[in-house]
């Protein structure tokens, strides 16, 4: 099994060490850099299948020869027949992977060298930079219905593109992509690691890094930008070859690989909600205290309250809608200002109250209007009795209604099937629907009105998510409400739900930009939120 994507779906880094040359011409040295990659921390050990002959000509004229850089003067055919990675040795280095519980990966450069690796039980292929171009070679690559991991060095956006389509055009959707410079070894401002997040909102497909730089900077970079695969070419120490000048030392590579892990911890988000740590120190925040001691029936005042630390009064949003209202009891100085100590019949008590019940100011405008839930905060105490959108289940009677906003040509448009549906099918759909336990239909209600749909099919432990806003309602909020209330429910009426997941085509950004909005996270074109 070719670990990748359960890895990244769990929220780690993939890690891959690229022994390319570094064998120095000995398989001993190569078995030993599988062990050494293994013990260093990394998930794979990446090879490259290839003869001189088939990656070029044995050729003398100027075209075949290498002007400047690391490898200067060299003749190609020369530096490839010194360099290879005897096909004879492929199996041994697979199965020393197995036995140190790496996967094993490596880059074919011609059709044989696919089918050989294929012959060799090989989970995923990798196409190197300079390979990106040749459209035939990864048709074929991708045709055998594997991973695809592909480095980007040098390519443009539209070669990119066609690599990715060339890919798709299989029926392979098994898509990495590494952002890579392809300078050996490539220097920092050369790097261009901000297209990291810009490539995988443009091509739809998990981005990593191929990192030809020194050190670890660039990896962490990468990883912080949102890389979830890192290759890196590892050595070892006194084994010159043609890579060794920019690989990293067995020791390097272990601190490497300990760092970006730290780096993917530290990048993670957007979480706006504290850390169980935080929530412990939460008490120090300030709050309204009383200063002097106040009977009751006197005004709140400037002089008899104060807003300071700890925490366990009101927040001070509320102090310039207190001072002037009547105190309903005594309170002596030092004790903090609640909810009970204020006149019920003012208005700054009702005020205080629905937010404290609800646990989310400002959720609906004045008019009535939905905003936005998720910066009003986490609505774990909104319920169906609450002034806000609620979720209710759908009942038979919302056939009609359903395949109204079904049709409607925007949710058309941002479906993974497009084409209209005709009436009689969405009656059996709806049928089956309202008698399938595996599927959890919901309806969002806002001043006593239908303005959205939520639907999980549920898998195990996950919970697959189609939602959509009614026609006239979009760009209100509502989107990301009925994320925030769906999740709630799912948390009551599923338990055993572990992790929601949302699927969302490439283009369909708002959909995209509400799922990140309401904690979801980007991974392999869906987007993915855990929950307790």
């Amino acid at each position: 099994m070719f670990h990748l994507f359960e890895k990244v779906n769990n929220g780690e880094v993939y890690v891959i060490a690229e022994m390319s040359a570094n064998h120095g011409g000995s398989l001993d040295n190569a078995l030993e850099i599988v062990r050494q990659s293994a013990k260093a921390g990394a998930d794979c050990l990446k090879i490259q299948t290839y003869t001189a002959d088939s990656i070029t000509m044995d050729c003398d004229n100027d075209y075949f020869r290498i002007k400047g850089g690391l490898w200067d003067g060299y003749r190609l055919y020369d530096l490839y027949s010194e360099a290879g990675t005897p096909y004879e040795w492929h199996a041994a280095i697979k199965e020393e992977c197995e036995k140190c519980g790496m996967d094993f990966l490596s880059t074919p450069f011609d059709k044989t060298a696919v089918d050989f690796l294929g012959s060799l039980g090989t989970e995923a292929y990798k196409i190197a930079s300079f390979e990106l171009v040749d459209i035939p070679l990864i048709e074929y690559a991708a045709s055998k219905g594997k991973p695809m991991i592909m480095s980007c060095g040098m390519a443009s956006v539209s070669e990119i593109q066609d690599a990715v389509d060339a890919c798709r055009r299989m029926g392979n959707d098994q898509i990495v992509l590494l952002k890579c410079c392809s300078e050996y070894p490539a220097n920092w401002e050369d790097m261009h690691l901000g297209n990291i997040p810009d490539m995988k909102k443009r091509f739809g497909t998990l981005v990593g890094l191929s990192d030809h730089s020194f050190g670890s900077i660039g990896a962490v970079v990468g990883v912080s930008l949102g890389a979830c695969v890192v290759e890196k070419h590892i050595k070892l120490d006194g084994v010159k070859s043609a890579d060794s000048e920019f690989s990293m030392s067995v020791q390097d590579f272990a601190s490497m690989v300990s760092d970006v892990r730290n780096a993917s911890r530290i990048a993670q988000g957007p979480i706006y909600e504290p850390s169980a740590k935080e929530k412990a120190s939460m008490v120090f925040r300030r709050s309204i205290f009383a200063s002097e001691d106040i009977k009751a029936g006197e005004d709140f005042s400037e002089k008899n309250v104060r807003v300071v630390r700890p925490g366990n009064g009101l927040s001070p949003k509320y102090y310039n809608e207190l001072i002037g209202t009547v105190c309903a009891k005594d309170i002596k100085r030092g004790e903090p200002i609640c909810l009970d100590y204020i006149d019920p019949d003012s208005p700054v008590y009702g005020k205080i109250g629905r937010d404290i019940t609800r646990k989310a100011s400002d959720v609906c405008s004045a008019n009535g209007t939905c905003d936005d839930l998720y910066d009003a905060g986490r609505t774990d105490t909104v319920t169906e009795n609450a002034a806000g959108p609620v979720l209710r289940k759908a009942v038979p009677e919302d056939v009609d209604l359903l395949f109204k906003w079904a049709n409607d040509p925007e949710v058309r448009r941002n479906s993974f099937n497009s084409e209209p549906i005709p009436y009689e099918d969405h009656c059996k759909w709806f049928n089956k629907l309202m008698n399938d336990p595996s599927q959890v239909q919901y309806i969002l209600m806002s001043e006593d009105k239908p303005v959205g749909q939520i639907r999980f099919t549920l898998k195990g432990d996950e919970a697959l998510i189609g939602y959509s806003v009614a026609p006239g309602m979009r760009g209100l909020g509502y989107g990301s409400a009925m994320l925030d209330l769906a999740e709630m429910k799912i948390r009551e009426d599923c338990p055993e739900v572990r992790k929601l997941i949302g699927r969302v085509k490439p283009e369909n950004t708002g959909s995209g930009k509400c799922f990140e909005k309401n904690g979801y996270e980007e991974e392999y074109r869906e987007f993915v939120r855990k929950i307790d």
